[in-house]
């Protein structure tokens, strides 16, 4: 069994990373980890946090990364957070670099819709209504976490295309701001959305004694509940290889790719069949984006 991990901050990692001048971190870092692993595939991003040149950012992060080192490994590109992207049309070019995904904001409001940090009264914006028009366009992957409710609810309204929430939990089992409620999940289930969830610890609980696997597994037992098993997959979030702060934000059972096959273990425990294990774990994400994959070589994606 395999995993496709539908998000990790690698691209961010790869370019703070080559601006502090820390040499081979591709190698010493992300391929020592996801070579041998049971995670065969992941959507990369680089999120925004505060102001960069964006176009910049992901040309610095692509130029840093060998796929010959991780032979087999799928990939996907994508943005968290648009914070920086100056202008609608900037995104031609990102997609010429092989951008193929992205979240509207990183918890602020920005020009074009309004994170979970901004006001709840404030949604997605005209300007955001014509990203949404470029991304369809480009048949891009819209993801719809980090999103306040009105934000959220006002995309869902305005397109069903290509629609997920990368990574976040049930809030009914923690109230945190960026899970969803039942409302939002099955508004993200009538448009046939995907729902991936996160190791985020703060996420799968508030009390330190349940986060854990196990409570884990229950958000993935709810999720499946709620959206049905062909609408469940996993965004982990995996924060270890990030600054300093991170290196404890994930599950201490699951703190890293590495612990990724713990993920798998639990499923089995709890009774999931390989065909539904292998649905959450992949096939529902693949089964429909595989086509948003690209190969890189030297930095530039290689088109078929």
């Amino acid at each position: 069994m395999k995993i496709f991990d539908v998000h990790t901050d690698v691209l961010y990692d790869l370019y703070i990373s080559k601006k502090k001048g820390i040499e081979n971190r591709f190698s010493d870092v992300h391929v020592k980890q996801l070579k041998n692993n049971v995670i065969k595939g992941g959507l990369w991003t680089l999120y925004s946090p505060d102001k960069f040149d964006l176009i910049e950012a992901v040309k610095i992060a692509l130029a840093e990364i060998d796929m010959s080192k991780l032979p087999g490994f799928e990939l996907m590109l994508g943005l968290e957070g648009l914070l920086n992207l100056e202008k609608v049309e900037d995104l031609d070019t990102l997609y010429e670099l092989g951008i193929r995904h992205a979240l509207l904001t990183w918890n602020e409001a920005n020009k074009y819709a309004t994170g979970v940090a901004g006001p709840a009264d404030r949604g997605l914006t005209l300007e955001g209504k014509k990203l949404l028009d470029k991304m369809i366009e480009l048949d891009m992957i819209i993801d719809v976490a980090h999103l306040n409710e009105k934000s959220f609810f006002d995309v869902l309204s305005y397109t069903n295309k290509n629609i997920i929430f990368s990574h976040g939990n049930v809030k009914e089992l923690c109230d945190h701001r960026r899970n969803l409620t039942l409302d939002q999940l099955k508004a993200l289930k009538e448009v046939d959305g995907l729902f991936g969830l996160t190791l985020a610890k703060n996420f799968v609980s508030k009390e330190k004694d349940k986060q854990t696997l196990e409570y884990f597994l229950d958000h993935v037992d709810r999720a499946v509940e709620i959206m049905g098993i062909d609408n469940v997959m996993f965004g982990f979030d995996f924060m270890d290889y990030l600054e300093e702060g991170f290196n404890d934000a994930n599950l201490y059972e699951v703190n890293s790719a590495f612990d990724a096959y713990k993920i798998i273990d639990g499923l089995k425990k709890r009774g999931y069949s390989d065909e539904d294990i292998n649905k959450i774990c992949y096939n529902n994400f693949m089964n429909r984006y595989s086509k948003h994959l690209i190969k890189l070589w030297g930095g530039k994606w290689l088109k078929d």
